[in-house]
C-alpha cells in the first residue's frame, strides 16, 4: 500500500503545480493585454482619418526603336557568355520586357518593411 499512497501524493502533487502554473500564466495573459490597452490609450485619441484618393494615370505607350534594342541585346548577350564561358553556343534574338504584375498592397508592404529597417 505505500507505493499506491506515494503514486497517490505525486499524482495530487503534480496536479497542484499544474494549477498553479496555469493560474498564473492566466494572470500573465490579462497583464498584457491591460498593458498593451493602457499602451495604446494615447494613440487611439491621436489617430487622425485620412482619405486617400486614387488619381489614374494616362498609360504611357512606349515607343521602342530597333537601334536600342539591337543595342541592349548585344550588351545581355555579351554579358551572358561572359558569364557562362566562351564555350557556349548563346543566340538571343528577342528580349521582351515584361510588366511587373505586383499588386499595389505588395509594393507598399515591401516599402515599409525597407523603410523601417533603416
Amino acid at each position: 500500500m505505500k507505493g499506491m499512497e506515494q503514486f497517490g501524493y505525486g499524482l495530487i502533487v503534480t496536479l497542484i503545480g499544474m494549477g498553479i502554473v496555469f493560474t498564473v500564466l492566466i494572470f500573465l495573459v490579462y497583464l498584457l493585454e491591460g498593458i498593451r490597452i493602457f499602451a495604446n490609450r494615447d494613440k487611439a485619441k491621436k489617430e487622425v482619418k485620412t482619405v486617400e484618393t486614387i488619381e489614374e494615370l494616362p498609360v504611357k505607350e512606349e515607343k521602342t526603336e530597333e537601334k536600342d534594342d539591337e543595342e541592349l541585346i548585344a550588351v545581355i548577350t555579351a554579358a551572358i557568355a561572359q558569364l557562362m564561358g566562351s564555350q557556349s553556343n548563346l543566340v538571343i534574338k528577342s528580349i521582351i520586357r515584361i510588366n511587373d504584375q505586383t499588386p499595389i498592397w505588395a509594393k507598399s508592404g515591401r516599402q515599409d518593411q525597407m523603410l523601417n529597417r533603416l
